[in-house]
């Protein structure tokens, strides 16, 4: 349970060590409790009493004082002679604090401190006594601010020094110890953007190196002066909403102050630890209440410290909390709670995810409503959280869209990991809604997600889209980055032009007030007009005729601050012409404009690699280009094809209704010494079969049951028992399935284990337990583990446990993971470790787009052990570009390495691969030159020796030169037809 501000802290057995320093003294205490020395447990607000049995006449009284500024504590005072006013625990009040660890319920509340009860009243006394010096530190650090931000308004940032920036860190630190909580933060904020611009080493997307990004810096000198301005109005005697003194200056709220809300039903859809700018670890459970819609979140806040050695906040992923309980914090959505009763948890079921599509917003066009209504309060955050319901994305360059029935889009940050997850979750299900923040950014409404809820085989499922979430959103765009891409997304013209005038007067800001000019603003200020912004553009032209450039700061901040009001206001939906966009075969709901033409894999494979095509589109075309070939060609050349996980639907469409010809092709990829994806692809074409019916399903039916019992591969008995699954579910089976409810009900045990697993995976402290979580979750051999590799993959802390998660989403066959592995390995040179992990990685996949990077690698030497093996995991799919590679460097062929990978190889298939080269070359002048390095090839085998030898024998034979005869001879020799030389 999380700490509850004007309540105690439960914590649990682990945590004591946290609180009490001296083993010594917790082991005396654990003895005492253990052995009933306690008497008259009792709970008075911040407080915990006892009355503990010694060696006098009259029992020792224990009290306890809990706080949580500046970091969780407890306060031990005790009226044995051991124990008077120190700040150490003696034995007693360790034995208290046991007893509140270990059986909180037997603490009785009472109305006030006990009688005799050490430090009942002192405690009171004190605060009133400091109160108004509380006061006046905090009416001196909001002065503070507001002579930073007049400095900086009037002069600018050109003069500011290193020594003037650790000067505004340490007034942030002095922020929040007089509990300016909103103020120490944007200090710090401020003090990193302008610590970037120094260093050269932060700039925004689109920005000059060491170029300050001027929307985020007028952003924080905006949010401190209005706050500056507010807390000294309160500071006068104006009182703040809870909600203000909860965001601006922070509050230890009691249990009495908080509002109770009961019959709860949460769902969890994003769990996040994030560490803020003052050295705060936040660790965060997003709901969506099922009974009011409503989004809440529980968090666990503590500073850096003294997280590490407490144990942290679960998550709840994957449960219902039906009947939960809890009182709500004042604030803005997600309002936080603390839990009083975590209710009847139940597994997470598809009624559950019915409920939570009940209660999303119907489209788009209500998110924005939420947004703009959130927003008119200048205090709220800029986001606000949204379930909506979305049935495409729309990829158009490098931005997704979440698109409602309507047609309308919201926007998804531009953010190549987003689109990485947001594949894993989409692949082969239906999307139904998304859940996440919505704001307004590059002048364009978006969405940052969280979670999807898809619809996939097995019915509805909750897929995290982005860990991070909760603090995913990057800085704004700036200059031209930000007006490309507010045009390629389609933003409207009268948002783009208001976002430009915003960005103007941040430059304005950043380069101080003193030299705003009316050739500066007049320009701005017709623009305005043209937006029928009459009193925005009045107000910014009367700017430069007050002399004294101080008094311009209030009214520059207050129009800057309007516009962005207006922004949100003409940010309106994007409109997306359905009857011009292609569904993607392998994304079902994901649309891309209708390509003109289709391409080779090659040249998709070229494009993809120079970041010119996104994966969805080159989706589109890998499916255009398999669906062209005719099933003949498929049967016959299931290599290289069947290893293109990208291929995989189509493939497995294709080959549905040709019943014993994909069985025949579907064993020979399971049997044959190929790569992983080349075997996956096979199970899914018998799920294809066996869906499709007819004669062929019960031998398709059987093979897949001898692959989910029988396979070695863990990845390859995953998706053959998912096959079968949904087979059940469709009572598709050839004598009948058990159906969806059983189906479920079997499935449900082995899910419940993963779901235990991940979250241990995710929120262990130590990296040892995480790891442990992550073997055990690759044991189980589980799809449902997914998610969780992936997690573990991108955001993990140790890099051990993110090597780890790349091994188990290979071993599992995660072709989303190719494009990723592809880039680590291709930075070889800069992160050696990164790209050792890849090779590994690509070798267990199998999967023929990574194959192109492999051979690179090889031919340029990096690790030739590690990657030949990667090579030779991939079976025949590798031979022919293989021998292209030596042919085109044949010193290649003197490596160890390079013979060894042919020699793992079937030598069938070496042999008809050479002789197929020597035969193309017959007649050719070079062939002669070639044909030594084709014998070194083949003599890794003896049948492959032969078969070259002879091949050459009859194409050189009637050649004349030299060459030829030598290459006869050499030929001649490795037949044994001519002694080898001594």
């Amino acid at each position: 349970m999380s700490a509850a501000p004007g309540d105690v802290k439960r914590i649990g057995a682990g945590e004591l060590r946290a609180f009490i320093q001296d083993a010594g003294e917790l082991k005396k205490g654990t003895l005492l409790y253990d052995g009933g020395q306690l008497l008259n447990l009792a709970r008075y607000e911040n407080k915990l009493f006892c009355d503990a049995k010694g060696s006098g006449a009259s029992p020792y009284k224990v009290s306890l004082v809990y706080s949580d500024a500046p970091a969780p504590a407890f306060k031990g005072r005790c009226s044995c002679p051991a124990r008077t006013f120190n700040t150490a625990f003696c034995k007693h009040a360790a034995a208290l604090l046991v007893a509140w660890a270990r059986a909180p319920e037997s603490f009785a509340v009472s109305e006030a401190p006990p009688p005799g009860a050490p430090g009942g009243d002192t405690a009171r006394k004190s605060v009133k006594k400091g109160s108004a010096d509380a006061q006046a530190m905090m009416k001196s650090g909001v002065e503070q601010v507001g002579t930073l931000v007049r400095e900086l308004g009037v002069s600018g940032v050109a003069t500011i020094g290193g020594d003037r920036i650790e000067q505004m860190e340490k007034l942030a630190e002095a922020l929040r110890e007089n509990r300016l909580r909103r103020l120490s933060a944007r200090t710090l904020d401020l003090a990193a953007l302008l610590r970037g611009q120094a260093a050269g080493g932060r700039q925004a997307r689109g920005a000059p190196r060491g170029a300050l990004p001027a929307v985020a810096y007028a952003n924080v000198m905006a949010d401190l002066l209005l706050t500056a301005r507010k807390l000294e109005k309160h500071l006068a005697g104006e009182p703040l909403d809870d909600r203000h003194v909860e965001e601006l200056v922070g509050k230890t709220w009691k249990a009495s102050d908080r509002k109770p809300a009961g019959d709860l039903t949460l769902v969890e859809y994003a769990f996040s630890t994030r560490t803020t700018s003052d050295d705060f670890v936040i660790r965060e459970s997003r709901f969506i209440d099922l009974e009011s819609g409503r989004h809440v979140s529980e968090k666990q806040i503590l500073p850096v410290f003294l997280a590490k050695r407490t144990e942290p906040k679960r998550s709840f992923a994957g449960e219902v909390l039906a009947g939960a309980r809890a009182t709500t914090y004042p604030g803005y959505p997600p309002l936080r709670v603390d839990f009083s009763d975590l209710g009847d948890k139940r597994p997470l079921d598809a009624g559950a995810l019915e409920a939570v599509l009940a209660r999303a917003l119907p489209d788009v066009g209500a998110a924005l409503a939420a947004l703009q209504e959130h927003r008119k309060d200048v205090f709220a955050p800029d986001l606000v959280p949204v379930a909506v319901l979305t049935d495409t994305l729309f990829a158009r360059g490098a931005r997704l869209a979440a698109v409602d029935d309507k047609g309308e889009a919201l926007h998804l940050p531009d953010d190549p990991a987003l689109e990485e997850r947001l594949a894993g979750s989409l692949r082969d299900a239906r999307l139904r809604a998304l859940l996440g923040d919505v704001g307004i950014d590059a002048a364009l409404p978006t969405l940052w997600p969280l979670a999807a809820v898809v619809e996939g085989p097995l019915g509805l499922e909750l897929r995290p889209v982005l860990d991070q979430g909760l603090a995913a959103r990057g800085g704004p765009l700036e200059g031209s980055a930000w007006n490309a891409a507010a045009r390629e997304a389609g933003a409207s013209p009268a948002a783009i032009a208001l976002g430009e005038v915003r960005e103007e007067l941040a430059e304005a800001l950043v380069t101080g007030l003193t030299g705003l000019s009316a050739r500066a603003t007049d320009p701005l200020a017709a623009r305005l007009r043209d937006l029928r912004l009459e009193k925005q553009a009045a107000l910014l032209q009367a700017l430069p005729q007050r002399p004294e450039p101080a008094d311009r700061l209030d009214d520059f901040i207050k129009l800057y601050q309007v516009l962005e009001m207006a922004l949100v206001r003409l940010a309106g939906a994007t409109q997306i012409d359905r009857a011009s966009t292609e569904r993607v075969p392998t994304y079902e709901s994901v649309a891309v404009a209708r390509p003109d033409e289709t391409l080779s894999p090659d040249e998709v494979a070229r494009r993809r690699a120079a970041g010119a095509m996104n994966r969805y589109v080159a989706a589109v075309h890998h499916a255009r280009y398999y669906a062209s070939l005719p099933a003949s060609e498929l049967v016959a050349s299931i290599f290289p094809i069947w290893a293109d996980g990208t291929a995989t639907p189509t493939i497995a469409r294709t080959f549905a209704p040709l019943g014993a010809e994909a069985i025949a092709a579907a064993e020979k990829a399971l049997t044959v010494k190929a790569g992983r994806v080349a075997k996956l692809t096979a199970v899914r074409v018998l799920q294809a079969v066996v869906l499709h019916g007819g004669p062929a399903r019960a031998e398709a039916a059987a093979m897949l049951g001898k692959v989910a019992e029988h396979a070695k591969d863990a990845g390859l008995r995953a998706l053959a028992r998912d096959a079968l699954d949904v087979i059940d579910v469709t009572h598709a089976a050839p004598s009948g399935g058990p159906g969806n409810d059983a189906v479920r009900a079997r499935r449900a045990a082995r899910l419940g284990r993963v779901h235990e697993l991940a979250k241990t995976l995710g929120a262990a402290p130590t990296k040892e337990e995480r790891l442990e979580a992550l073997k055990a979750l690759s044991e189980l051999g589980d799809l449902a583990a997914l998610p969780a590799f992936r997690r573990a993959f991108y955001a993990d802390a140790s890099r051990d446990v993110r090597e780890e998660a790349a091994y188990a989403l290979a071993q599992l066959g995660d072709v989303e993971m190719v494009e990723t592995f592809v880039r680590m390995l291709a930075s070889r040179g800069v992160d050696e470790r990164e790209a050792k992990i890849a090779a590994y990685a690509l070798g267990f996949l199998g999967d023929v787009r990574g194959l192109s990077e492999l051979l690179s690698a090889y031919a340029d030497g990096y690790k030739p052990g590690i990657v030949a093996d990667a090579i030779r995991a991939f079976g025949p799919v590798a031979l022919t570009p293989l021998v292209d590679l030596i042919e085109a460097r044949p010193e290649l062929a003197k490596r160890a390495a390079a013979l060894d990978a042919l020699k793992k190889m079937d030598d069938a298939a070496v042999a008809a691969c050479l002789v197929e080269r020597i035969e193309a070359r017959r007649g050719d002048a070079d062939l002669a030159d070639k044909a030594p390095l084709y014998l070194k090839l083949a003599d890794v085998h003896a049948h492959s020796r032969r078969e070259v030898a002879t091949a050459l024998i009859s194409a050189l034979s009637s050649a004349p030169g030299k060459e030829a005869q030598a290459a006869v001879k050499a030929a001649q020799k490795a037949l044994g037809v001519v002694k080898r030389s001594k």
